[in-house]
């Protein structure tokens, strides 16, 4: 029996043990049988997303039913994370993705990358690594490195280097992934775990963190790492130059699009218009980020537009994550409702890592988090165990509640060290690069990523603007 199947079939026992320990643990003095029995499905779902015992959608939902047959919450109950606006918001904001992968609009961002960088390898790097980083702060982090990866391949067989050979094709891949992950934390809509931050901070708090709030706090971070990532690539792998003639035939090949179409001007439109409607919502209540995704939806697929046709918008939505968005918000409540939230919360504000300040609180806390994920690639299962007891955490601590809910997906949402993370291994592939290769490239960003972050967390606070 393979190492992946054996580990695939130990998640149901230990699954099983999981809640039966809790169904025969009497109550504390801190928590009721029913927390007891919520933490122990809590537990128990992260033990078979870890073994990736099933598909990961599968998993949430078979958690929201032993919930109801253990009587934690009614069969109805049990599912009202399905019935937010975030989940909505989760499917709608594929969509965009959709109708950029659709045009021709990404080969013209290649041709004005090129043309920029002319035969200065390192500069056309970083010309795709802060086209890849503004993208993904739009449309979702795979899509848009497979987006990009297409480029790479398209530039290095102009250029004649050879994938599996070629420096320039380790940084145009490396330095493409890392970049779309940086630019994935700068908004709500660049990952899917941003969006189950929204969910969980509105869902605890009873407040809501605005499109403009969550960009100003991760922004800036987002914007300083990309020059540290395209660094450590260049200096690492030092790419080689590309020739003038190989440049001189790609943009004379891409010259035969023409001016721009009507359908490429429509989707030009959308795509720089529903982010900024996103913005004004921070003052406009009704241009909520659901409201918004929704109704630019509904624009694509109206007549006259004609970007979208409702079948390729299926086929752009990764229904495993919306459902496994459903189900964390849904764990999430009843694990809340029955008290344990609070006394998993009460723990971990009497563990001996808060006495240390803020700083190195969260300096510990993200590094630990970082290097674990890098070989337990389950961002949802950390995002739903640890966001509430930081959010506690930070509010002692008279920080924002919802600085936890930003920062762990900025480190959870993709990976710079390991091509084991879902994100990172799109990229793995042709040889371009060896397995060992990320990790001495992108060791030293990932150490500066989480001393800014820990860094952050005052402004974050005060870009926020979140009452406490």
């Amino acid at each position: 029996m393979s190492l992946s199947l054996s580990k695939k079939a130990f998640g149901f026992p230990l699954a099983i043990i999981i809640v039966l320990v809790g169904v025969l643990l009497p109550a504390t003095e801190g928590l009721a049988h029913e927390g007891i029995l919520a933490l122990s499905v809590l537990f128990a779902t992260v033990v078979l997303l870890i073994c990736e015992t099933l598909p990961m959608g599968v998993t949430g939902l078979l958690a929201l039913v032993v919930a109801a047959i253990l009587g934690i919450a009614p069969i109805g109950g049990v599912f009202s994370g399905f019935g937010t606006t975030t989940v909505i918001f989760a499917i709608a904001v594929f969509s965009l993705t959709a109708i950029v992968m659709k045009s021709d609009l990404a080969i013209r961002l290649t041709v004005f990358m090129v043309r920029i960088a002319g035969a200065k390898s390192s500069r056309l790097v970083l010309a795709f690594m802060i086209a890849g980083g503004l993208l993904s702060a739009i449309m979702n982090d795979s899509a848009t490195l497979v987006l990009f990866l297409g480029f790479s391949d398209t530039v290095l067989e102009h250029a004649g280097h050879e994938k599996g050979k070629s420096r320039l094709a380790k940084c145009l891949y490396l330095g493409s992934a890392f970049a779309v992950f940086m630019g994935g934390m700068a908004t709500p809509a660049g990952s899917s775990l941003n969006v189950l931050g929204l969910g969980l901070v509105e869902q605890i708090t009873g407040q809501s963190i605005s499109f403009l709030g969550w960009t100003i706090a991760a922004a800036p971070v987002a914007i300083l790492m990309i020059p540290v990532c395209w660094l450590a690539v260049i200096k690492i792998f030092k790419p080689e130059p590309i020739s003038t003639e190989s440049l001189a035939s790609f943009v004379e090949r891409a010259n035969g699009l023409g001016r721009l179409s009507a359908e490429e001007i429509k989707t030009l439109i959308l795509i720089v218009g529903i982010p900024v409607l996103w913005i004004l919502g921070t003052w406009i209540p009704i241009l909520n980020v659901t409201t918004v995704s929704v109704v630019g939806l509904a624009l694509m697929c109206a007549p006259g537009m004609n970007l979208l046709t409702f079948e390729e918008f299926q086929k752009s939505v990764p229904w495993t994550i919306v459902i496994m968005i459903g189900a964390v918000l849904s764990i999430g409540g009843f694990v809340g409702a029955t008290g344990g939230v609070a006394y998993f919360g009460e723990l971990f504000l009497n563990s001996g890592i808060m006495a240390l300040g803020v700083f190195l609180t969260f300096l510990i806390i993200t590094a630990v988090i970082y290097f674990v994920h890098s070989v337990v690639p389950v961002g949802p299962a950390f995002a739903t165990i640890l966001i509430p007891p930081l959010m506690a955490y930070c509010i002692a601590a008279g920080y924002s509640p919802a600085i936890p809910a930003i920062i762990l997906p900025c480190i959870l949402s993709g990976n710079m060290l390991f091509p084991m993370n879902p994100g990172l291994a799109l990229s793995y592939k042709d040889n371009v690069y060896r397995f060992g290769e990320v990790f001495k490239a992108g060791i030293g960003p990932v150490m500066v990523l989480v001393v800014l972050l820990a860094l952050w967390v005052p402004f974050a606070t005060s870009a926020l603007g979140i009452a406490l």
